[in-house]
């Protein structure tokens, strides 16, 4: 995929079903990513509500590198929101090789810098691999950031809403 409305159709057309997807404008807000998604995972047995943010960027240089993809309210934004959660997301496309490499939000600084390539993504999809695996890996990641927080708080997890019920 050779632009970032291809990478979108595509990431739309294969997952619509499970997801509501907005399409961010960016006249909204600089710095927030492209696209948000919504979804219940996993798809069947008990499910877990999951939003993931998502930065679609397109890598067009032969030789793959992601230094300068980003501008620095994007950087910034991801920043601040990865420090929160777990569910910020860039899908980076790279036409010469096929395939789309995601990394975590967190690690925007790293993707800036990077002018050889080497950092490493969290997941690599080819273009033939179905794109609801870059779902599960998204919910799996939100999920472990969750179970901590659960585990602290033993069976009085934070529940704002069990709580307010309680006082009445």
């Amino acid at each position: 995929m050779k632009t970032e409305a291809e990478i979108w159709k595509r990431l739309k057309r294969e997952t619509d079903r499970n997801v509501h997807w907005t399409r961010i404008e960016a006249r909204v807000g600089a710095g927030i990513p492209d696209i948000n998604g919504a979804y219940q995972w996993p798809p069947n047995g008990q499910q877990s509500p999951i939003e993931i943010w998502v930065e679609l960027k397109v890598c067009k240089t032969k030789a793959y590198k992601t230094a300068g993809l980003w501008r620095p309210a994007q950087i910034a934004w991801q920043t601040a929101r990865s420090r929160v959660s777990p569910c910020v997301w860039n899908m980076v496309s790279h036409p010469e090789a096929q395939v789309l490499k995601i990394y975590s939000g967190s690690r925007i600084t790293d993707l800036w810098d990077d002018t050889t390539g080497k950092t490493e993504p969290d997941q690599t999809l080819s273009y033939d691999d179905p794109w609801s695996m870059f779902l599960d890996f998204a919910a799996a990641r939100a999920l472990d950031a969750i179970r901590p927080m659960r585990q602290t708080h033993g069976s009085r997890a934070l529940d704002p809403i069990a709580q307010a019920g309680s006082t009445l």
